[in-house]
């Protein structure tokens, strides 16, 4: 602040793009710095004589318009609430100014850009969050750990600012850019920052009425998933029974959703009488159903009773193939959120028939999601995938887990067809070679990201089974397999399940991983065969592996002593399991396998060596006819438990002699 001029044009600049990192300490010494070089100067200028003087209106919209321009002028348009968090220590008192926030988006002689407009509800919506939780943005790394007494206090008197000014401008906010799904969607959010008992207390029910209104017209207008999630939340928050205007919002809601159904049901009947539908019929149909899949996640539609015939619409495309994808998809929704909402209505008064009435309806539903699996459509596929994993865990034995004995004859163990089918899609569709990811490079940056994140959402929700027993453990020798490949998108996943599975049962737990190297290993045989394995990169990829595998047993050495000569003893065995024709001096087909097993003797005590190595030549007894010199593989992992200097003289042929300790 006092070393003007000290900095060059381009020394600032690079200080100004560390307000966007995830460290808050450092996020924040960068948001002062932005604070004191640019917005300070300005605000100043315009500024008033007295106390409050960087408080009067004309310095604040010249802070919001200098804002909105640092914010514009920078590459991270996705993370206004990274900037506002960097400048809330400094700035919180201009941040928290929700007139000079709002006025420019309701005024008419502003002139701001469409761009301009959505970054500043961008920047609202952000500072309401931050005031109302007190918290950093996710991903925002910082020391704290929790609110003290007056920040709390603070805290609760920001919500009430915020509601009681927020409260008249929503609606008109709602109704100017209600054609905007990227504006409307950040704006229905704010209901969550506010304190919504302020429309009893200060009686402002008429409000309540105008936004009920607009809130009925954004959801008629829009399809936009993070619109409807936005306004089916907001709805939520305003149906708590505690309120005294429950009735009204409840009045509300029943008829929108009666609308909807209403809507629905007639639609619905034209597709199942017709084999064919114009665009249009299709369009409004899929509108439909994705408005009423986005309220029965968030509200309890079961007495609409919607969900029989959107299970007979998913049975007419499995049999006949007939209805269009977009259909199909929020149909699978909804008959899921459908089951859940069922579930939670189950007590431990609830009789027999109503148990198995829903263990039906599940069943079934996990049939049809099965047989998606294998549909023409890959997105059809994904959401099958994603369903069918979640409805397997919540109706895995877990759910009787804490007392709730009474669900047991809900529990559902999955058939070996269905955990082959699981397996199978996992491969096709998330560990895929470079070019199996269709454009690649053709593709955005944004796009491939949103599509990593989605193979990592199949992914952790295939670990998420295999942990909580849902399929069998082994099966995630499907997934250990692919650690080292596919290390930078899915090592993070990947390492939890070895540590959980590791947990749940060490002895499996090593059985698997040796597992996954044979699966690699015979794969790669019987496309190369025996002959030069080793000097093959996919071998030496498996090298690599088995290294990691090695490395993932820890420091403990005599806690997994056992395990890692368990995992040798039987390594040597597949090794020497496939034997060369009597009379033959060529190597064992498997024999290469040995130096995969090399990279695990590190982890052996000096005497489980001399077992091991003992056991080595017992088994190498059982081949007929020995060859002139050792075989490459048996030196490699030979040395691999008794380094010597001199590899002339070792020979793995015959156990090594004991040595007498010399005494001097």
């Amino acid at each position: 602040r006092n070393m003007e001029g000290v900095l060059t044009n381009a020394d600032c600049e690079k200080i100004y793009s560390i307000v966007y990192i995830s460290n808050r300490a450092m996020a924040s010494s960068a948001g002062e710095f932005v604070y004191w070089k640019i917005f300070y100067p300005e605000c100043e200028a315009k500024a008033v004589g007295g106390r409050e003087r960087r408080r009067s209106p004309q310095a604040q919209r010249t802070f919001v318009y200098l804002l909105l321009a640092f914010f514009m002028e920078s590459e991270h348009h996705n993370h206004a609430a990274y900037l506002v968090d960097s400048l809330w220590d400094c700035a919180g008192s201009h941040l928290k100014d929700w007139e000079s926030l709002t006025s420019p988006l309701l005024q008419k002689d502003q002139n701001l850009g469409d761009m301009q407009e959505r970054m500043l509800i961008e920047i609202l919506v952000s500072s309401a969050r931050q005031a109302a939780e007190g918290h950093p943005p996710v991903g925002r790394v910082t020391g704290k750990k929790g609110l003290t007494a007056k920040e709390r206090k603070l805290q609760a008197y920001d919500k009430v600012k915020l509601a009681e000014h927020l409260i008249p401008l929503l609606p008109q906010l709602l109704a100017k850019f209600s054609a905007d799904a990227e504006n409307v969607a950040p704006l229905l959010q704010l209901l969550s920052y506010f304190d919504l008992g302020i429309y009893c207390t200060q009686r402002l029910e008429k409000h309540l009425e105008l936004l009920l209104q607009q809130l009925q017209e954004v959801v008629v207008k829009h399809v936009e998933p993070e619109v409807l999630e936005a306004a089916a939340q907001g709805l939520y928050l305003l149906c708590k029974p505690e309120f005294t205007f429950f009735s009204r919002v409840d009045f509300a809601r029943s008829q929108l959703v009666d609308l909807l159904t209403d809507r629905f049901q007639q639609e619905l009947d034209d597709l199942m009488q017709s084999s064919f539908l114009d665009e249009d019929e299709v369009y409004s149909l899929t509108a439909t159903l994705k408005r009423l899949s986005a309220f029965y996640n968030a509200h309890d539609l079961t007495r609409w009773e919607i969900s029989e015939p959107c299970s007979r619409l998913l049975q007419k495309a499995v049999d006949t193939g007939e209805v269009p994808h977009q259909v199909i998809l929020p149909a699978l929704s909804l008959v899921y959120f459908s089951i859940l909402w069922t579930l939670t209505h189950i007590s431990e008064s609830a009789s027999q028939k109503q148990l198995m009435s829903l263990k039906k309806r599940m069943v079934a539903f996990c049939e049809l999601c099965q047989s998606c699996l294998s549909d023409v459509d890959p997105e059809i596929q994904e959401q099958a995938f994603i369903l069918l994993s979640d409805l397997l865990l919540i109706f895995s034995p877990q759910m009787i887990v804490g007392g709730r004995d009474f669900l047991k004859p809900l529990v559902f163990f999955p058939e070996a067809t269905l955990q082959s089918e699981l397996a199978s899609f996992l491969m096709d569709h998330v560990f895929l070679q470079p070019g199996e990811l269709g454009n690649g490079q053709s593709q955005e940056d944004h796009v491939q990201i949103e599509l990593l994140h989605q193979r990592r959402r199949l992914l952790a929700g295939f670990c998420k089974l295999l942990l909580y027993g849902v399929l069998e453990l082994d099966a995630a020798s499907d997934v250990f397999k692919h650690y080292n490949k596919f290390y930078e998108d899915y090592g993070d996943i990947i390492k939890e399940t070895l540590t959980r599975a590791r947990q749940i049962d060490r002895c499996q737990c090593s059985r698997i991983l040796l597992l996954s190297l044979k699966q690699l290993y015979t794969e790669l045989m019987q496309e190369q065969g025996p002959q030069g394995l080793t000097e093959l990169p996919a071998f030496i990829e498996m090298r690599d592996l088995a290294r990691r595998f090695a490395l993932s047993f820890g420091p403990q050495q005599l806690h997994n002593r056992d395990l890692v000569v368990m995992l040798h003893k039987e390594g040597i065995k597949f090794s020497l399991s496939e034997l060369p024709p009597a009379g033959s001096s060529r190597e064992p087909p498997n024999l290469a396998f040995l130096e995969l097993l090399s990279e695990f003797s590190p982890r052996l005590f000096h005497q489980d060596k001399q077992l091991l190595l003992a056991y080595l030549e017992k088994c190498l007894q059982r081949v007929s006819k020995a060859p002139h010199q050792p075989w490459g593989p048996v030196t490699t992992y030979y040395h691999s438990l008794n380094p010597v200097e001199n590899t002339a003289e070792a020979s793995p042929q015959g156990p090594p002699h004991s040595k007498k300790r010399r005494v001097e």
